[in-house]
């Protein structure tokens, strides 16, 4: 896989949903249709469309897995105001998502207020245009998708919430282009993903992307994504040491990313808690392997990658899980990504742990090696260069938890700013 579209990251995040709440896929997805067909409408060059897609499907980013979601749901949009700031602070630290990111700050905002917004921060003509979709979709599913109540409900709504020209041509799409028929049959996939497979990110930005996944997903809970910086700091470092190609080195790094993609469906109070795992909670904790595998194949990732993302339990000898698989199955790039878990979890600080001492680690480490868990070739570039690895995986960790904390103050920042707007 040279290069992921943004289509391949949106199937992804779909393939999450679908194990958090299902009709949050189906209202992003007929946002973004919505928002799209208006800005055709309207005449907005090709790439600007590209960008607005991206907004619209992920306009409720902050509202996944939180107590905001119930809310969404009924149409409480008086009690919603919190997710447009965390959709808002997760997008604008993103160079890809960052123009799209005051759409989604203000999506909430009534067209009346256009002129009522933070200093600095400038309401988009686009906000009203998700807005405007936003409110679509959640009357399509609140009304059951009854096309002729969909219909008499738009025609009779309030609105002055809204853009005129965006209201004119919601009506000539409803009476001329089918989107309601499109929406309830759900004909618009084709022509959304087909403008979404056309955004490709580098490998950077897919890293990007891929890092700050948990993040939207649960906005509070950050150690996943702490450990997933240094797993993929480590990995880095170990292929830098071996004789593989750039394009092999990207895809077991991409694996790192992935590896703990799952954890996004372990319940919190078991991912965060505070002490040693029960030995339940510990078998529900497993399956946060079988989690990515599921979310991955479901997105129709390349096998190859979803094989390094799930396969760092594993071990040598078969007795790893979840399918016991043993040396013959397990390449390169799942022994590196495999130890460099390992040795990430045992120099971490845990909530129940103090970071273990190199002796203390390497005793681990040469014992898995023993027991025939672990590559011993791999252990041993580990340990040459432990100095060199440890600082750059704490370097890179210190260096994101910075942008975390900035986000947490950056999200109450904004929070305050938009509560004294009083618009909410």
């Amino acid at each position: 896989m040279e290069v992921i579209n943004m289509l391949d990251l949106i199937k992804i995040k779909k393939a999450i949903l679908k194990n958090i709440d299902k009709e949050l896929i189906s209202h992003g997805l007929e946002t973004a249709y919505i928002t799209c067909m208006i800005a055709e409408e309207l005449e907005y060059k090709k790439e600007e469309i590209y960008y607005l897609s991206i907004g619209s499907f992920l306009h409720d980013i902050g509202a996944y897995k939180t107590e905001e979601l119930d809310n969404i749901k009924q149409f409480e949009v008086i009690d919603t105001g919190r997710h447009s700031v965390y959709g808002y602070v997760l997008l604008n630290q993103n160079k890809t998502m960052k123009e799209v990111a005051p759409a989604v700050l203000y999506h909430h905002h009534s067209y009346k207020d256009k002129n009522n917004y933070i200093e600095g921060i400038e309401i988009p003509n686009e906000a009203f245009l998700i807005g405007l979709s936003d409110r679509i979709s959640m009357l399509c599913n609140l009304l059951k998708y009854d096309k002729d109540k969909i219909n008499q409900f738009i025609y009779n709504m309030n609105i002055e919430s809204f853009n005129p020209k965006h209201i004119k041509i919601l009506y000539k799409l409803v009476e001329n282009k089918n989107l309601i028929e499109n929406i309830i049959s759900s004909n618009y996939e084709e022509y959304l993903f087909d403008i979404m497979k056309n955004i490709f990110f580098d490998i950077c930005e897919i890293k990007e992307y891929l890092i700050f996944l948990p993040i939207s997903i649960d906005f509070f809970s950050f150690e996943t994504s702490l450990h997933t910086v240094s797993v993929s700091a480590i990995t880095k470092k170990i292929c830098d040491k071996i004789n593989i190609t750039e394009k092999e080195k990207d895809q077991i790094e991409l694996g790192a990313y992935l590896h703990d993609l799952g954890k996004v469906c372990t319940p919190r109070n078991i991912l965060e808690k505070e002490s040693k795992l029960t030995s339940e909670e510990f078998e529900i904790m497993k399956k946060h392997v079988i989690y990515s595998r599921e979310i991955l194949e479901e997105a129709g990732i390349d096998e190859e990658l979803i094989a390094l993302a799930c396969n760092h339990h594993e071990k040598l000898d078969g007795s790893g899980y979840p399918k016991g698989l043993n040396e013959n199955d397990l390449s390169l790039g799942d022994r590196i990504i495999s130890i460099s878990d390992i040795f990430c979890a045992l120099t971490e600080k845990r909530h129940y742990k103090k970071a273990f001492s190199k002796n203390k680690v390497f005793k681990i480490l040469h014992d898995m090696v023993d027991l025939k868990y672990i590559d011993k070739n791999i252990v041993n570039i580990v340990e040459k260069n432990y100095e060199e690895f440890l600082n750059f995986a704490n370097e890179n960790r210190n260096n994101y938890e910075y942008r975390l904390n900035y986000l947490l103050r950056e999200y109450k920042n904004v929070s305050t700013k938009m509560d004294k707007l009083g618009i909410y």
